[in-house]
């Protein structure tokens, strides 16, 4: 009787199981498909025009099903976007938070008789541009060959400024093709080639934050300069 009894509740709880299971299963499916929990609005707070055209497929789509793969069309078309943070705001509605790339520097080309800018972003994707009108710093090229990881040494010589206290849009840096120079105020820093920036960076930034040199100065190493300074 013991054993039949055993046998019964054993036999049981694996039905209950099974039974909730499938309840469970079934819940979600129907959840998955309710019209209810369809996307019908997307929200995002964007102070410029990216190209969001292929948000278009997420209508209709189940809320469930939305996540970060969802937007990898969105980082393809738009390379300055650095992350996309979605919320659902059930049971329809989609919010987007955007994460830019920072902007590094606007690269000025004057070799030739049409200027042209493009703005450089920490990840080293430029974008073609026809005005300057961001406040940040300014780097023009004025005469060539800018080697193939020039600007990536940009790119590393202002995340190195990012730790100092200073005015971007007064930084004004000019490139020869040999050399690199800025021009902050009343100084003027020759900085050489436009190699190991990184670490010329620590050295030219506690210049800029100081402000004090009416001179210039000239780098002889990555961390040695010479100054001149009034």
């Amino acid at each position: 009787m013991t054993d039949y009894t055993a046998n019964q509740i054993r036999t049981f709880k694996t039905y209950l199981v099974f039974t909730i299971s499938c309840l469970s299963i079934l819940l979600i499916l129907m959840t998955i498909t309710s019209q209810v929990y369809r996307v019908n609005e997307i929200s995002y707070d964007l102070n410029r025009d990216y190209d969001f055209k292929s948000l278009q497929k997420l209508y209709g789509k189940s809320i469930w099903l939305v996540d970060e793969n969802s937007f990898e069309d969105i980082y393809a078309d738009n390379p300055d976007i650095k992350k996309l943070s979605i919320t659902k705001d059930l049971p329809n509605r989609l919010l987007i938070n955007v994460e830019v790339y920072d902007q590094m520097t606007y690269l000025v080309d004057k070799r030739s008789s049409t200027v042209n800018i493009k703005i450089l972003y920490e990840n080293n994707y430029l974008l073609s541009t026809k005005e300057i009108k961001f406040p940040i710093s300014v780097l023009e090229i004025l005469n060539g060959p800018v080697g193939e990881g020039f600007n990536g040494e940009i790119i590393s010589l202002f995340k190195t400024l990012e730790k100092y206290s200073y005015i971007k849009k007064d930084l004004i840096l000019k490139y020869d093709g040999k050399e690199l120079i800025a021009f902050y105020n009343s100084g003027t820093y020759e900085l050489g080639a436009a190699i190991d920036l990184g670490r010329k960076g620590s050295v030219l930034g506690t210049y800029l934050e100081d402000n004090s040199c009416n001179g210039t100065v000239r780098f002889i190493s990555s961390e040695a300069t010479v100054e001149n300074c009034i």
